[in-house]
């Protein structure tokens, strides 16, 4: 059934919270689990609100080792796993690499973030769910869930 599980991350304990259920899947399956975390493009005023001397290969690289830590917790769990760290538009990034990595499974939390970032994260779930090729398994992480 499911080979290659994409699961997106974005550096938060809520998005986090979808990694279980395909740690299941994948268990299940004998799948090999994706992990990919995507450092936002940002706008002009926003670059200048952070700044000039802002490091956006740092924030990539520094998305890099988060995953790296979490494929290490995946992998004591018994399954292969991979990690790409992506700079650029969040939902293209994780359908590029969903179709890259020939991935047949995604599942992501629907609010990674809080505030603002919960909007814009949860956008981002509507349109991976609307564009994606693949079946997308939603996990609502609501931050007074367990």
């Amino acid at each position: 059934m499911y080979k290659r599980i994409l699961v997106t991350l974005d550096q938060s304990e809520l998005a986090e919270r979808a990694l279980p259920h395909a740690v299941a899947v994948a268990k299940a399956m004998t799948a090999d689990i994706e992990l990919v975390c995507v450092v936002p493009v940002v706008d002009d005023e926003a670059m200048r609100a952070a700044g000039a001397g802002f490091d956006w290969q740092a924030e990539v690289q520094a998305a890099q080792e988060y995953v790296n830590g979490i494929c290490t917790r995946v992998e004591k769990e018994g399954l292969t796993c991979q990690v790409i760290a992506r700079q650029g538009d969040i939902t293209e990034e994780i359908l590029r690499h969903c179709t890259e990595a020939d991935c047949d499974l995604i599942v992501m939390s629907t609010h990674g973030r809080s505030g603002l970032g919960r909007w814009v994260y949860g956008s981002i779930a509507d349109r991976v769910l609307r564009y994606a090729e693949v079946p997308v398994r939603l996990v609502r992480a609501a931050e007074n869930s367990p």
